[in-house]
Order: structure tokens, then sequence, then C-alpha cells
């Protein structure tokens, strides 16, 4: 095994095109996590209800469910650089007509469930793209630090992005917030014009479309070690990052707080993720994935509890904190273990069902949950979702009892 100097956290950006691509995307997420606040802030304006959130959430994420095998087989066959220089170009698009609808005083909430959609839907080809072609940049060695330093990116937005949009909603409004979103993605396709990336597909064009993508799930159900990792990720995003969701309700009805509570909470969440991706290269060295993905599937049903009992800004922000480190301690370590056990002519189509698990599932936990907080309150329906979240991650845990031992 090399050492952790030779494949530290940072270890990643000694390749220059993984250099372009962290640059790029770091200013694009930072867009996105703004235009993410802004949007959620809206819809709560627009109809006061939560049952909206998770109608725009779900709306999202649906076609994920649908779509994410088929997508799969286009990210095993064509190049992935074109396939993200495709989806981020239409994306923009996207962000600078909700921008003009909210600025010129037209936008109605059906506006942002259509544009929600359309999102989706370029999304569930984005993201397995996106998550296999973290490997043709870094190649194997550097995997850990890739996947790592992607997440640190994600995270890091995440923290400026919500800081910014809580100054310009409280002056400028939610308009500009997605107009500079829109703006910024031209920095992550300057970054995939410049790069030069070899072809890093195998060549699956024999069989028909619909052939590979049952190769790529029955390849998934029947192995030993991915089947109970994607079950984990289907459950953790299911509950637990479903509280999300609701945190535009929670500030505003909870915390006494739309927009400066929303703010922090959003900002205090990446801060956490930002030290749990800093930590994670040297907790996985020191007790292996599978190890954290366990402990870190249980113990944020704790914290999840914990913050829907909050009823201040500042203990609402450490729990949401410890909420951010948690998701990317775990989603960091699964995508990892992944990646190492699936083998490239499969890599585009595991990832796919990897990703439909947090893009498709999330909506429709998300959907349920707007519904139910209506009806038992936005806290009473954190709590249960935490406790969810803790008792089936527990049944998968005592189902494949080896999976905490996977280094």
């Amino acid at each position: 095994m090399a050492s952790i100097s030779q494949t530290g956290t940072f270890s990643a950006l000694r390749h220059t095109n993984f250099k372009l691509y962290f640059g790029g995307q770091l200013v694009s997420i930072t867009g996105t996590w703004m235009q993410a606040l802004a949007q959620g802030w809206l819809v709560y304006y627009l109809t006061q209800s939560e049952g909206w959130l998770g109608i725009v959430a779900c709306a999202a994420g649906a076609p994920s469910l649908i779509l994410s095998p088929f997508a799969g087989v286009v990210v095993d066959r064509f190049r992935r650089r074109d396939i993200l220089l495709f989806t981020q170009t239409l994306e923009m698009t996207l962000a600078f007509v909700l921008a003009w609808l909210t600025l010129t005083g037209t936008v109605q909430v059906w506006h942002v469930v259509v544009l929600a959609l359309l999102g989706g839907i370029l999304r569930t080809l984005d993201a397995p793209a996106r998550q296999a072609f973290i490997r043709d940049l870094v190649g194997m060695e550097d995997l850990d630090s890739g996947v790592t330093l992607n997440s640190l990116m994600v995270n890091g937005g995440r923290i400026i992005g919500p800081a910014f949009a809580g100054a310009l909603l409280a002056t400028v409004g939610a308009g500009w917030c997605f107009f500079l979103n829109g703006a910024t993605f031209l920095a992550v396709l300057l970054s995939l014009v410049i790069m030069r990336v070899p072809r890093a597909v195998t060549a699956i064009r024999r069989a028909s479309p619909l052939a590979q993508m049952r190769e790529g799930v029955q390849f998934s159900r029947g192995h030993i070690t991915i089947a109970p990792l994607i079950l984990m990720s289907a459950v953790m995003s299911l509950f637990a990052v479903n509280m999300v969701t609701v945190l535009p309700a929670f500030a505003a009805k909870v915390l006494n707080s739309p927009i400066d509570g929303y703010s922090v909470l959003s900002t205090a969440q990446g801060i956490g993720a930002v030290v749990g991706a800093l930590g994670s290269v040297w907790l996985t060295h020191r007790f292996g994935h599978g190890w954290v993905v366990s402990f870190i599937l249980i113990a944020i049903s704790v914290v999840v509890f914990l913050l829907s009992r909050m009823t201040s800004i500042v203990p609402a922000a450490v729990f949401m904190g410890l909420m951010g480190a948690c998701y990317v301690l775990f989603f960091v370590n699964i995508n990892t273990l992944i990646q190492k056990q699936v083998p490239d002519e499969f890599r585009g189509r595991v990832m796919s069902l990897f990703t439909l698990t947090f893009l498709g599932l999330t909506p429709f936990g998300a959907l349920a949950m707007g519904f139910i907080a209506e009806s038992i309150g936005t806290p009473n329906t954190m709590a249960l979702y935490g406790l969810l979240n803790g008792l089936l991650g527990a049944f998968i845990l005592l189902r494949w009892s080896g999976v905490h031992k996977l280094a």
C-alpha cells in the first residue's frame, strides 16, 4: 500500500487536468449552491408550503429514477469530457432562464418545477459522467485523493455560495443569485475546453444499449460488496440527506429567521463538510473505508434527531456542521469503495446506479417529507427520518456483516 505521503489528501493535484477541473468546478459549484439556497427561499416565499419544497425536489430527482441506468450506458460509450461540456452548457442556460423570470417579476412556482425537472434530466447524465471522469483524470493511484478533493470542492462551494446568496437575497433578491450562477458555468466550460484527456472508456458498442443497461444492473446486484454499498447510499439519501429539503421551513418556523437563519445553517453544513473532507484520508488510512461508512450511517441518525430538537440558530448550526461532516465522510468513502471494486468497462453504468440513489431516490423522500411536515410539523418529521435512517442502516450492516471490514 502506498504511503500517505504518496497518496495524501492533495496528491491528485499533481495532475494538470485535475487542477483545471478542480478550479473550474469550484467556481461553478459556488454558483450552484448559491442558486440552491435562493431557489429554496423563492419557493417557500411564493407558496409558504413545505409540500411545494418537496414537489420541487421531487421534480429534480424523478428523471434520475427513470433514466439513470440508461445514462450509465451513455457514459460508458462516449467521452466523458464531451458529455460534461454538453450538460454544463444546458445547465447554464436553465440558470439564465430562471434569472430572467425572477428579475422580470413573472416567476411562478410551476416555472421552478419545470426548470427543476429539466435540470434533473441533465444531472442524471452529468453526475455519473462526473464521477467516472475523476478516474480518467487521476488514475487509480490517486483515486482516494481525487474523490476527496472533488467533495472538498463541492462543499467549499457550499460555504461560499450560501454566504453570498444570503447577502444577495437581503439586498438585490433571488434573481441575481440565479444570474450569477449562470455566469459561473463559464469557468467550468473553459477548463473542460483547455484540458486534453485521452479517451478512457471501453468500446462496448456491439451490444444494444438495453442489453448493456441490464448487464450493469445484474453486475451491481450480484456483487458481494457493491450491492450493500448501493443500498447503504440509498438509505442515507432517502432519509438523512433530505434534511436540507425542509431547512427553509425549519429556519422560518422554528428558528424565526427565514433568510439569515437559512443562510447560516447552509454555511455551517458546508464548513462541516470541508472539515470532513480534509479528515477523510486520515480516517480511512487509520480505520478503513468500511468502518467509516458503517459508523457514519448510524451516527448521523443521532445528529439528525438532536438537530430536530434545536430552537435557536447557534446550536442548530453546530449540528448542521456535524451533519455536513457526516455527509462527506459517508459519500466520499462509499464512492471510493465502489470505484475500487468496479472494472472500467462497467464504471459508468455502476456509477449511474450509485448516483441514482442520491439523485433519484432523495427527491421522493423529500416529497413525502414535505407533506408529512405539514401534518406533524417540521421538527417531528426530521426526528422520524433520523430514526428510520438508523433502523434501516442497522439492518443492512447486520445483513452484510463484512461491510465494515472493507479497506
